[in-house]
């Protein structure tokens, strides 16, 4: 039941936050640039997305050593994209990527692998965010939104050091002994693959722009893209639908204007919804759990 209260409190968030955005913005020209995009440059968008994808499996890869192949991996990686954007609150795509890897490595290993690529990926975006709040916190709008940034990067440590914590407690030792198997190299790694992930999506933001006619620099996506992102993660709306946009209205639209904005915003999660479509492809050849047996 709380389940599907959660569900429909983002659902309504999500519902406002749209509604109050078109109230805003010239909806016409929304849509002529949705459907006015060189198709090449929505595709290149998919497939940087769908490359994103690929360098995280590599980066979950590390935590599951040679149990698994990459290519099973990856096509468990679109499976899980697919039920995070195309089907937003029905299942989380963890879920689902620990679900169906659990037959072959068992379930601690599995939550624990899902567990640590996410964890790396998360620190390596709030490192990006927080440098460049640091450092051009002057050019940063002056809203009470870009201090997501520090009290994400301060609620990250603090969750670091309370998750070690109850890592002591019987319940959680298990767990908390396990994590610490993985050593100082495979963190690394991780971390590693985590920057070229946002590397790569920050490319692909930047080849929408290009393509609804926008000059901006990649530096200045360099600079914002990272916040927007952790921004858009706060649990208040589906898929960061609408936060998503106005995230992108705060850090842009003062310098190219609300309407092409909310476009590129719009064609940059089209082009995710898009890509994880090949995820949906692969749920359906797997339809179960690896059928493999544990070694």
């Amino acid at each position: 039941m709380k389940k599907y209260i959660k569900f429909f409190i983002r659902f309504t968030v999500t519902v406002l936050l749209i509604l109050y955005l078109f109230k805003k913005i010239e909806v016409k020209h929304v849509l002529n640039h949705l459907f006015l995009i060189n198709p090449l440059i929505f595709l290149s968008a998919s497939l940087l997305y769908i490359l994103s994808s690929y360098i995280s499996t590599l980066r979950w890869k590390i935590f599951l050593s040679n149990e698994v192949k990459v290519s099973e991996l990856f096509s468990l990686y679109l499976i899980g994209s697919f039920f995070n954007n195309v089907l937003p609150g029905i299942i989380g795509g963890d879920v689902v990527k620990i679900f169906m890897i659990k037959e072959k490595v068992g379930l601690k290993k599995a939550f624990a692998s899902v567990f640590m690529e996410r964890y790396t990926g998360l620190c390596a975006l709030l490192l990006i965010s927080f440098i460049f709040f640091c450092l051009f916190y002057k050019k940063l709008p002056q809203n009470i939104l870009i201090w997501s940034v520090p009290a994400g990067f301060l609620l990250f440590i603090l969750g670091t050091i309370f998750l070690l914590l109850i890592g002591k407690t019987k319940f959680f030792r298990e767990f908390h002994d396990y994590i610490l198997t993985f050593n100082k190299n495979q963190i690394l790694q991780a971390l590693f693959y985590s920057f070229l992930v946002q590397f790569t999506v920050i490319l692909s933001v930047y080849v929408i722009f290009l393509g609804v006619g926008i000059s901006v620099s990649f530096f200045e996506v360099c600079i914002f893209l990272p916040i927007i992102i952790l921004i858009s993660m706060l649990p208040i709306s589906l898929s960061g639908i609408g936060v998503r946009e106005w995230s992108f209205i705060l850090f842009f639209g003062k310098s190219f204007g609300d309407t092409p904005i909310v476009a590129v915003s719009f064609l940059w999660f089209l082009s995710q919804v898009f890509a994880s479509f090949t995820g949906g492809v692969e749920y359906l050849r797997f339809k179960k759990p690896l059928n493999v047996k544990k070694e």
